[in-house]
This record gives C-alpha cells, sequence and structure tokens, in this order.
C-alpha cells in the first residue's frame, strides 16, 4: 500500500507542466466556447470570425496563468519578450482555428450539431500548435526539465 491519498496524488500531478497546461487549457477552453456561441448567436458573426475573436481575447488572458502557474519558475514575472512571444502564438495558432473553421465552413454552413464539429476540429489544430509553440519556444527557459516535469 502507499500513503498517496487522492489530494496528494492530484497534488504531484499538477506538479508537471503538461497536466498543468491541460488543466488551463480546459478552463480557457470552456470559456472560450461559452464567448464564440455567444459572438456566434447573439451577434450574427460567422463561426470562423467568433472562433478567432474569442480565441484570442481569452488566450491573452491565459498567457498570465500560463506565466505565473502553467510554466511557472522561480523567476516567473510579467516578462515583454514572453508577452510578444505568447501574442505571436496566439496569432498563428489563431490563423490556424480560423482556417480550419472557415474551411469547414466553406464545405457546409454550420448548424445544429456543425457548430460544435467545427469548433472541435479548429481547437483540435489550434490547441497542438499553442502547446508545442509556447512550451518549446515562448516559455523554454524552464532548465533543464522536460515537457513531462
Amino acid at each position: 500500500m502507499t500513503d498517496q491519498t487522492p489530494a496528494k496524488t492530484i497534488l504531484a500531478l499538477l506538479e508537471r507542466p503538461g497536466i498543468r497546461y491541460f488543466a488551463a487549457s480546459l478552463a480557457a477552453l470552456a470559456l472560450d466556447y461559452v464567448v464564440t456561441l455567444a459572438l456566434f448567436h447573439l451577434l450574427g458573426l460567422s463561426l470562423s470570425v467568433a472562433a478567432g475573436i474569442a480565441f484570442l481575447a481569452v488566450g491573452l488572458a491565459f498567457y498570465f496563468v500560463h506565466e505565473f502557474w502553467t510554466f511557472r519558475r522561480a523567476s516567473s514575472g510579467v516578462s515583454g519578450r514572453r508577452l510578444v512571444g505568447n501574442l505571436a502564438v496566439l496569432v498563428t495558432s489563431g490563423f490556424v482555428r480560423v482556417a480550419v473553421i472557415f474551411a469547414l465552413e466553406a464545405w457546409r454552413e454550420p448548424e445544429s450539431i456543425w457548430v460544435t464539429v467545427y469548433f472541435i476540429a479548429g481547437v483540435a489544430c489550434s490547441f497542438t500548435t499553442n502547446f508545442v509553440l509556447n512550451r518549446f519556444l515562448i516559455f523554454r527557459d524552464q532548465g533543464a526539465a522536460g515537457p513531462g516535469t
């Protein structure tokens, strides 16, 4: 038997940047989805435009979550270099998301469940782009710790 309680296990998992990134991303994704749907349904924007606006707004706010929690270091603090780098990553990842959703919209008008399917397809592509660029370019000065630590 081990002395690990569920709380200790969760705390141990949250010491890993990959797990923290996943948790922060789930929170950001929920907010992103709500904002996207609001812009799409309430303002009548196209799904690709709504997704792009929501992604950039939520992504910019989550720079601070990544700086102070996800990829935290002893020297964590607002960094102009990382903030600008994060904006570049957001624009790149946002472009990927919008391009995927736009291509799907061109194929078939999003309605009903297709709105969510298109959003998920865009998210999958932008999530991967965002993680790789943030982890290995923007927040790379983690020291010797690898991506899973």
